[in-house]
């Protein structure tokens, strides 16, 4: 069963109170703004596993206002994304000096790393996904650009992935406890698709011609991730840029080309080890994903995670 509140058996007088704590436990420190001549009313339920870091939450209210301050975002260990899906009323969200609404039938990307404002004026139904930043890092260059725009949701990947937000929630409770991390990181795959093909984002002023260059190496990349031979010149020839361009395209991100490469192996590796149908060997999995050195991966994935990969395995079998 999903986690689940209600102020119904509330009274008025502890509803704010308790559901400000209750808001703020689910996703991150926040500050909340009730209408104070009406009454409060809210529904939350949360859909989360162990196995993954990534939680589907369903959030229906009265009207509400949400703030993010400098000091709150300070309290974070990990910096995380939430995607919202209005679906009865408009949204209104403002970061970083911008302003945005989005109407049902759109969603929305919210940086939890800077402060922000985020509210609604009459009663809502919210999807909300939160992920972590790293999860966004690995396949998006500049994740907060993502944050300027509402992306439509009424045709195409956009509604496929509103449709496997409610059949995460529908279906949940019926996977095995061993593989409902898969429903949740299906439905941030097909976000990421999303993501990755709005043009806006590759034509808005901060995708210059460099961000086009990254997004064929990163296709490329993702093509080829288990070719052992994988190197920076075949990655630059077949992408039509020279040798030094390539390192230079990833001199302003936050790795170099060796790093993000070994890092996307590993998170090819580390989806399979949680993959309860998956019964390949460690050591038959690393060498799938590239890694020619049974050594040098063990040291790279406890880097990574913090734990070795047998741990990973057994953590999803139990």
């Amino acid at each position: 069963m999903p986690h689940e509140l209600s102020t119904g058996s509330w009274s008025q007088h502890e509803r704010q109170v308790r559901w400000a704590e209750a808001i703020s436990d689910t996703y991150f420190p926040l500050s909340l703004e009730f209408d104070t001549n009406k009454p409060f009313d809210g529904h939350l339920q949360v859909w989360d596993t162990p196995s993954s870091p990534v939680s589907l939450s369903r959030l229906r209210s009265s009207t509400l206002g949400y703030s993010r301050s400098k000091a709150q975002v300070g309290q974070d260990n990990e910096a995380f994304y939430l995607v919202t899906v209005p679906r009865c009323t408009d949204v209104h969200f403002e970061q970083d000096g911008r302003q945005l609404s989005c109407a049902p039938g759109g969603f929305i990307v919210e940086r939890g790393d800077a402060p922000y404002r985020f509210h609604y004026g009459a009663e809502n139904d919210l999807w909300v996904l939160k992920l972590p930043e790293r999860a966004l890092r690995g396949h998006l260059r500049g994740p907060e650009r993502y944050t300027r725009f509402c992306f439509g949701a009424e045709r195409g990947l956009g509604r496929v992935f509103i449709e496997q937000l409610g059949l995460c929630a529908a279906n949940f409770d019926d996977c095995p406890s061993s593989a409902r991390h898969l429903l949740l990181e299906q439905t941030l795959s097909t976000l990421l698709l999303v993501l990755q093909q709005d043009e806006r984002v590759l034509s808005s002023e901060s995708s210059n011609l460099s961000a086009l260059h990254l997004q064929r190496v990163e296709q490329f990349v993702a093509q080829n991730l288990a070719d052992p031979e994988l190197s920076p010149q075949s990655i630059a020839s077949a992408c039509g840029l020279s040798l030094r361009y390539l390192h230079k395209l990833f001199a302003a991100t936050p790795y170099t080309l060796g790093e993000w490469v070994r890092q996307q192996r590993l998170e090819a590796v580390h989806r399979q080890l949680r993959d309860p149908h998956c019964h390949l060997s460690i050591g038959e999995l690393a060498y799938r994903w590239g890694f020619s050195d049974q050594a040098q991966f063990t040291r790279a994935f406890r880097q990574q995670y913090g734990c070795t990969a047998r741990e990973v395995r057994n953590a999803s079998s139990h």
